[in-house]
């Protein structure tokens, strides 16, 4: 009967341990406010990306090679973007991916932590973590 008990306890104890450690899914909380929405133009050698501050639109007008590299279509467009932890929506500043969508048509991004603030944006392609795409902050969208 102790044996039953130690065996039925030392497995609930695992399970509680378990399912605590699925809500370790997130970055840890450092303590600082969440950054404001991106608000303006940010260019760089494979284009310009221009947030206006809604947390949520984009403009992008991108080269060639950086349409190439990442699958969107060169030239101009305009859709959503977002930062994200685990598939959730997530202050840019620890978010593993940053995404954007166009048309329904999603491209995603690993987002360089530490180095993407609200002045510069740092990715690059989940397939090639070697090729890094920079935008630094040109000034705000009037």
């Amino acid at each position: 009967m102790k044996k039953a008990f130690a065996i039925t306890f030392a497995a609930a104890l695992l399970i509680a341990a378990l399912m605590t450690g699925c809500a370790k899914d997130r970055p840890p909380d450092d303590g600082t406010p969440s950054p404001e929405p991106l608000n303006g133009v940010f260019s760089g050698e494979y284009g310009e990306l221009t947030f206006n501050g809604d947390g949520k639109s984009i403009e992008l007008n991108v080269s060639g090679e950086f349409a190439r590299l990442s699958g969107m279509t060169g030239g101009e467009s305009a859709g959503t973007y977002v930062f994200l932890f685990h598939n959730e929506s997530w202050r840019r500043d620890m978010a593993e991916y940053f995404r954007v969508t166009i048309d329904d048509k999603k491209y995603s991004f690993n987002n360089s932590v530490g180095k993407t603030d609200s002045d510069t944006l740092v990715f690059y392609l989940p397939s090639d973590s070697s090729k890094e795409f920079v935008f630094e902050k040109q000034g705000v969208k009037e």
